[in-house]
């Protein structure tokens, strides 16, 4: 839909006002807005994790306040930065050229003295901001997963609506043309693999690549494009803490993407849930074991041989309890 669409749902104070935000976009006539349910998400986990207000003892965080200005100016930013830097007029409609122009726009503004493997850089408000000051910037990060994720959010800011995220387990690309048939790669995959770039995945797919599932992907539209970056929410504080109001904005977040059917063909969103209910139960919701089963369902849909690449390594706990769904 957009910003102006949603508007008078700012400021966010509480989880359910972003939850608004997010069931006007999921339910608009028009598709979701990614550039901005993503610059909101990276806002709220940067000061929920990265930057964590400080509280008295024994009393709770409170939920962080997200305004229409702030948004707004990093919505603008984002816009102004892929309309000024790619002339659309000037390339073939729908082709390779023209989609390896704009994942040039977001790599060459990219940090190059950064870890790239650091925690909460997946989103459009760290690449906006490089974690600084909101409107004042130090330099844009972003993981591998941020950078496909980008590139994308950008397309759409130029009307290319071909064009959407593949993943695999490990890795993201893009695929784009009327039928989805043509693919590019966007991002890197382990060290010097950057000249792969503007690439189709089809050489390695024909090699039987782990990395590409034998051509066996998660297809993403546009509504689960908005459920990749509520699965990449990171709500780590450090390496053995949570920050327990993101981890229920994430869970709540991700049952209305699951009550819309857009977990369905994508299952490591739905094994995160799980995750998150096994920890926290919500009331009148089915069992964790019911959304492992879901998993494995889902895998089959997709691949029977690759069902354990997409469901991932499972959390401890639920080990022995799931077990007999991967083989099933």
């Amino acid at each position: 839909m957009g910003l102006k669409a949603v508007r008078g749902l700012f400021p966010l104070r509480t989880a359910e006002h972003v939850l608004g935000v997010f069931k006007a976009e999921l339910d608009g006539q028009r598709e979701p807005d990614l550039a901005l349910l993503s610059i909101v998400l990276g806002y709220l986990e940067h000061l929920l994790t990265v930057r964590l207000r400080p509280t008295s003892a024994g009393s709770p965080c409170t939920f962080p306040e997200v305004s229409l200005e702030l948004v707004e100016a990093l919505r603008c930013r984002f816009e102004s930065q892929v309309l000024g830097a790619v002339d659309v007029g000037s390339y073939a409609p729908g082709g390779r050229a023209l989609v390896s122009r704009v994942s040039d726009v977001i790599w060459n503004t990219l940090n190059r003295s950064y870890n790239k493997d650091r925690a909460h850089i997946q989103s459009l408000y760290s690449y906006l901001t490089g974690f600084e000051t909101p409107l004042n910037v130090s330099g844009t990060k972003l993981d591998a997963f941020g950078v496909a994720f980008s590139v994308v959010a950008a397309c759409q800011v130029l009307g290319l609506s071909d064009v959407h995220l593949a993943l695999s387990e490990d890795h993201a690309w893009l695929m784009f043309g009327p039928d989805g048939s043509e693919t590019t790669e966007v991002t890197w995959h382990g060290k010097g693999n950057e000249d792969k770039r503007g690439q189709s995945v089809d050489s390695g797919v024909a090699e039987k690549m782990w990395l590409y599932l034998n051509g066996v992907c998660v297809r993403c539209n546009r509504s689960m494009e908005v459920a990749c970056m509520v699965t990449a929410i990171n709500p780590a504080l450090d390496a053995h803490t949570d920050s327990q109001e993101l981890c229920l904005l994430q869970q709540s977040l991700l049952w209305l993407l699951y009550d819309r059917g857009h977990l369905d063909k994508y299952p490591v969103a739905l094994g995160t849930l799980a995750d998150l209910e096994d920890i926290e139960r919500t009331p009148g919701r089915p069992e964790p074991l019911v959304l492992y089963q879901q998993v494995c369902t889902s895998c089959h849909c997709l691949c029977c041989e690759h069902c354990e690449c997409f469901v991932g390594e499972p959390s401890r706990p639920n080990e022995n309890r799931i077990s007999k769904f991967m083989t099933s």
